[in-house]
């Protein structure tokens, strides 16, 4: 679509406002060659002091009053005083059409246009923050106007532009269908942002049900908070869910950006984690979210360009904290941080822009809407990876302290006791229901050596690459335990064969073999297995181990055997009883019938 892109946002340019000497105003020409136009030429302005003047005093008054200024440049009015722009549209094609002139500033608060009728009569149509927008007269996101020109024909346009602040004044014109196709635009993209926001919440409520950790909670009211605050920036709020308020209208801008700023800190203070380590900066961190929310109602209660100073500097302090705890959690290696950075730094830099412009402290012109809603919509998946990474990290912890009583310190398996009971469970599943199962005592049988050449180190690495090949023969749910030193048990259930344990055991050996890498000189480890099978034997749970451990302790080390079983129990023919009819006494054959 031909079209040139408006410039969205506001600024505080003094310099570039100078006035320039009265003149005529120049006309803008409309063609159906160039659907779309974004008035970058000096337009004619003029800021009404007391800001009372009608359009018919403007009219009269407009060639001595009004002077040629830049379209970008900053107007500095507020609640009592008013911009007055002067435009002369020529339609130079041969035809006759409806232009759109647009205001694409959603947080206006009025712009009222003038434009005379068929019979003379100034026609007045507003819309803006403070209007209805059922009052409007081109109902959309921001300020509207239609204009009829007839073929070869010019017509006055006068815009009255209250606010309660200085601002940058943008203006769009746009043929019928080009406008058509710049509102669909708009619409789907926003509608595509919104409804991105609206699924990740859906799908962190589902993760809060099923796990009920309320940090996800939390964030699901985050992720609708920050679609309605996008929703409210972009004017969709104020179009379809409060179109008759106005007042709430206007207020959404700066409460709801206010109640943003503070969710997005506190969860950046979350996944910083800082209490621990600067903990006076991690309550300086809750505290500037807590301002944040808690200055929302001082719009209701104090004047608005009050309201507005306060806004300015809360937003402008406010990230910058953010900034620093996402830097000093950088240091301190925290794995979420980059995270933190990606989806942070940007809306940070963005506020606290606009902040210092709008507070005049930095010369140009704030980032607009659009801007703002981009670096808001990147903020809410990013900084979701940011606090997953972050609970998955507690979550870790957390499991590796409900095991520490559990597991060995070295290798991370059972402990000996543990194993027991697992051993335990097995025999009593072989006994009664006849489960298949081999319980197995391994034993790196060069580990004294490895210890007293190589060391201490050396020899602890060397049990954990042995628990690392250990893992690689066993299933998730084989439980195995470590039982002295260079000693490990396990338990295989679903064995039901020599061979097929003697298989699982051969890898075992033969990786054990292969030079371990990263030591020199080469170390390789030597392992020895004694086995039993359930299905052979049943042994007595308590004495299993120790019946191994002898088994193990007549091998040699360098055996050629290193798999050994222990041997099923003989069978035994049941002895007849005494009271059987056939004793002693009656030893003749069956009668033959």
């Amino acid at each position: 679509m031909p079209c040139l892109i408006a410039t969205l946002g506001i600024g505080n340019n003094p310099a570039s406002a100078q006035p320039a000497a009265p003149t005529q105003a120049p006309a803008i020409g409309l063609d159906a060659a160039l659907p779309s136009i974004e008035i970058s030429q000096p337009i004619r302005a003029w800021v009404d002091p007391r800001g009372d003047a009608g359009i018919d005093k403007v009219a009269r008054a407009a060639p001595g009053m009004f002077t040629m200024t830049p379209s970008t440049a900053f107007h500095d009015i507020d609640s009592t005083r008013a911009l007055w722009v002067h435009l002369r549209l020529e339609n130079a094609s041969h035809t006759g059409g409806d232009w759109i002139v647009t205001i694409p500033l959603p947080q206006v608060d009025r712009v009222s246009a003038y434009q005379r009728s068929s019979s003379g009569a100034w026609l007045q149509h507003s819309a803006g923050d403070r209007v209805a927008v059922t009052d409007w007269p081109v109902i959309g996101l921001y300020p509207k106007f239609s204009v009829r020109i007839d073929a070869r024909s010019t017509r006055d346009l006068y815009l009255q532009v209250r606010n309660f602040k200085g601002l940058v004044l943008p203006i769009r014109i746009d043929n019928a269908q080009s406008h058509a196709q710049w509102r669909d635009l708009e619409y789907s993209v926003l509608g595509l942002v919104i409804g991105a926001l609206l699924m990740l919440s859906a799908w962190c409520a589902g993760q809060y049900a099923q796990r009920r950790n309320r940090v996800e909670g939390w964030f699901t009211v985050y992720g609708l908070l920050i679609a309605v605050v996008i929703a409210t920036l972009s004017g969709l709020l104020a179009q379809f869910l409060w179109p008759q308020s106005p007042i709430w209208s206007d207020s959404a801008h700066e409460v709801l950006t206010l109640l943003g700023v503070g969710a997005t800190l506190l969860l950046v203070r979350y996944v910083c984690a800082l209490s621990t380590s600067h903990p006076l900066f991690d309550k300086l961190l809750l505290a500037g979210a807590w301002l944040a929310v808690t200055v929302t109602p001082l719009y209701w209660v104090l004047e608005r360009t009050l309201t507005s100073l306060v806004q300015s500097c809360v937003i402008g302090i406010v990230p910058s904290l953010g900034l620093v705890g996402i830097a000093i959690a950088w240091r301190r290696n925290n794995p979420a941080a980059p995270w933190l950075a990606l989806s942070f730094a940007p809306q940070a830099l963005v506020l606290m822009l606009g902040s210092l412009q709008s507070l005049r402290v930095l010369p140009g012109t704030e980032p607009g809407h659009y801007v703002l809603i981009g670096v808001m919509a990147l903020t809410v998946p990013v900084l979701l990876h940011a606090v997953n990474l972050r609970l998955r990290e507690r979550r870790e912890v957390k499991t590796r302290a409900d095991h520490l009583p559990s597991q060995d310190a070295l290798t991370g398996l059972l402990t000996d006791e543990l194993f027991g009971k697992q051993l335990q469970d097995v025999v009593v599943r072989a006994s009664e229901h006849k489960e298949p199962a081999a319980v197995v005592l391994v034993e790196v049988v060069n580990y004294e050596r490895i210890k007293q050449v190589y060391g201490d180190a050396t020899a602890e690495q060397c049990l954990l690459r042995a628990v690392v090949k250990l893992h690689r023969v066993l299933r998730d749910v084989d439980p195995a335990g470590r039982i002295g030193n260079a000693r490990f048990g396990l338990i295989i259930e679903g064995i039901t064969s020599r061979q097929a344990l003697s298989e699982r055991m051969v890898k075992l050996i033969a990786s054990g073999l292969i030079p371990l890498p990263g030591l020199t000189p080469e170390v390789t480890l030597h392992f020895h297995v004694a086995a039993v099978l359930l299905s052979e034997k049943i042994p007595d749970a308590t004495s299993v181990i120790s019946e191994l451990a002898t088994l193990l302790g007549t091998m040699s080390s360098r055996t050629r055997r290193p798999i050994r079983f222990l041997e099923p129990e003989p069978t035994r023919p049941t002895p007849l009883s005494p009271a059987s009819t056939f004793g002693q006494d009656r030893t003749g054959a069956f009668p033959i019938v």
